[in-house]
């Protein structure tokens, strides 16, 4: 359905000024030096578009940037998940990864990568009341419409220990059901979802905003949003970086937080040519990514900053759903040093 397999590894890395071409590379060596001295810096997201960090993989949008090419250079590249982010990081092959909020947590607590990592940037918003939530659908002509009916039905999420999977456990609980006995999860990659509801593999699914343009095209049922769980929004997805980079590049780190400042405003100002630019790079259809992005399809992305008390909410959530054995202080594992304040 989308051509993602195709971007996958693909990696880029913007030259200096001297030189003013672009050069093909592989993952960059964690806080590594190019040849004029200048800091290399690699990041790794999993989805494209939807992940903003993506972005800077596409050279038109990345020429907007004050520093990236000058106070730093960046190559970047697609991880199939974010463990496999994680794996990367904790080879010393990348210093920032994007993760969501079962992964920071997991990689937190269980000391996935040397040093450890700190969260910093938020990438979006779950649940935000003016902008897209995680939601379940389900076929048009399917009597599935709230979320007490999922009970004993096959439920579609890409991975379970996931985010997407944590919306699901705290809506069943709600209902007072539970995943594994009353009903079933079945791990399908996000793109299959809306040909597993038309042929029954799935009863319904949860779909992040990429997707979810699809499923609205179909007419599918909206069974229930992140919205209708939560009081208030949450941080779900973040860029985070391993302590070792912080210690070895904090300037270049920096920079990159000016720069992703940057690409946010110029994104949203510049909205058409953004769209049009990721949809052609990431060989995706233009009229999927201008269905969601940066639109009120899309999460909440304009503060990247970290909201440390929505963000230990939301890591002492997963403790109550049964994700993490103990909660810890999520501000031992973030820093807004690195972004620039609202």
């Amino acid at each position: 359905m989308m051509a993602f397999d195709s971007v996958r590894r693909r990696s880029f890395l913007k030259a200096g000024a001297a030189t003013g071409t672009v050069g093909l590379t592989g993952l960059a060596g964690c806080s590594g030096l190019t040849g004029g001295g200048t800091p290399e810096l690699g990041l790794a997201f999993t989805v494209p578009v939807e992940n903003f960090g993506s972005l800077f993989a596409i050279e038109e949008i990345r020429n907007e940037l004050t520093n990236v090419g000058s106070e730093y250079e960046l190559s970047v590249s697609r991880n199939e998940s974010t463990p496999d982010s994680l794996n990367a990081m904790a080879a010393g092959e990348i210093d920032l990864a994007l993760l969501s909020t079962v992964s920071y947590a997991s990689a937190v607590t269980q000391e996935a990568v040397p040093g450890n990592i700190s969260m910093v940037a938020t990438d979006f918003w779950d649940a935000h009341p003016e902008w897209y939530g995680f939601t379940i659908f389900s076929r048009g002509d399917s009597d599935i419409t709230e979320i007490s009916d999922l009970e004993g039905k096959n439920v579609g999420v890409n991975a379970q220990g996931t985010g997407t999977h944590a919306v699901l456990r705290k809506a069943a609980r709600q209902a007072g059901f539970e995943y594994g006995s009353d009903a079933q999860i079945v791990e399908l990659p996000f793109p299959t979802f809306v040909s597993a509801l038309k042929d029954g593999r799935i009863d319904a699914g949860i779909f992040p905003a990429l997707f979810a343009v699809a499923a609205r095209s179909e007419g599918f049922n909206e069974v229930y949003s992140s919205q209708d769980l939560w009081d208030e929004a949450y941080p779900f997805a973040f860029t985070v970086a391993s302590n070792n980079s912080i210690d070895e590049n904090s300037d270049a780190i920096a920079a990159w937080g000016e720069d992703l400042a940057e690409l946010v405003e110029y994104s949203y100002n510049n909205r058409s040519r953004v769209v049009s630019l990721a949809a052609e790079y990431f060989e995706l259809p233009e009229p999927v990514v201008d269905g969601f992005f940066l639109n009120h399809n899309d999460y909440f992305r304009q503060d990247i900053s970290i909201d440390t008390e929505r963000l230990q909410f939301a890591m002492d959530e997963l403790v109550n759903l049964g994700f993490l054995e103990e909660s810890f202080d999520v501000g031992e594992y973030s820093t807004n040093e690195f972004v620039p304040s609202n």
